[in-house]
């Protein structure tokens, strides 16, 4: 019996221990561009609505508001029939609420972030059919950005206390996907990106201490890697050029070195092929 009460007496410590911060999130994952490209010519420009569905929380008697807003801006361009291009444009602002248990640490955390992304890839059709198809494509690409964050606390005394810590962003990422589009109405997709962050030129006024017990001090040790599984539908209504999409991903922390990041992302927004449909206004009418 001694075995379970040491590992029980040992797991309420670590978790006594975790929830007495409040979570300096360093990283936030982002809306997954994933483009129907079926032949030379297709594109993509789409603009989401993302969240990390954070809210007002009541804990203890105490509201902590919130928040987690941000804008994904999507672009793709076919350039062969089996080669594309993409740009991405990732922008979060961010407010921590009530994430934690512990009443040791009542900091209200705000962030910024911005990050933009270039890549290529590869797309084929993997069936045949007039009106639905099985595509694949992969892409891959580096991204530049900041990451940063204010921390609005209180001291050991009850003085007001406030800090801040950004840091430089380079982010490399894999994203192979499969899509499923059936009568150029529907498109549904299933993705399994893999990004790396390496994070420096970090600049705090955080101690060390503070930098340790928020598991910052080891961030520009090396990079950290994410699997982001992604669902995305996109749909359509008749001729109308523009579709509506939808999207929900997971960020799952693959190294073995802890950070504190988000886990999930909810994005939703417009998407249109504009080469196509400007294509389609340059077309000649037909004479009798």
């Amino acid at each position: 019996m001694k075995l379970p009460v040491l590992l029980l007496f040992t797991f309420y410590f670590l978790l006594t221990l975790s929830s007495c911060y409040t979570p300096r999130y360093v990283y936030s994952p982002a809306a997954q561009n994933v483009p129907l490209l079926t032949e030379n010519g297709d594109s993509k420009l789409g603009m989401l609505y993302s969240t990390n569905l954070t809210g007002t929380k009541t804990i203890d008697n105490q509201t902590y508001h919130g928040y987690s807003n941000g804008v994904d801006v999507h672009g793709a361009y076919a350039i062969s029939n089996r080669f594309a291009l993409q740009a991405n444009f990732f922008s979060r602002s961010e407010m921590n609420g009530g994430d934690y248990s512990g009443a040791s640490d009542s900091s209200v955390i705000r962030y910024k972030r911005n990050l933009t992304e270039l890549g290529g890839g590869y797309y084929t059709r993997l069936t045949r059919g007039k009106s639905r198809g099985l595509y694949f494509q992969a892409f891959a690409g580096i991204g530049l950005g900041k990451f940063s964050f204010t921390d609005n606390g209180r001291d050991n005394n009850g003085g007001q206390t406030l800090n801040f810590h950004e840091a430089k962003i380079v982010k490399l990422y894999i994203q192979p996907a499969i899509m499923f589009q059936s009568k150029k109405q529907v498109e549904v997709a299933v993705s399994s990106r893999f990004s790396i962050i390496k994070y420096n030129k970090i600049k705090t006024d955080y101690d060390y201490n503070q930098l340790t017990i928020y598991e910052l001090a080891d961030l520009n040790n090396g990079p950290v890697v994410f699997w982001e599984p992604a669902f995305v539908n996109a749909f359509g209504f008749g001729n109308f050029p523009v579709k509506i999409e939808y999207q929900l991903s997971l960020s799952v922390l693959m190294s073995h070195r802890f950070i504190d990041s988000r886990s999930f992302n909810f994005s939703v927004g417009l998407q249109s092929d504009i080469a196509r449909l400007f294509k389609k206004k340059a077309t000649p009418a037909k004479k009798d």
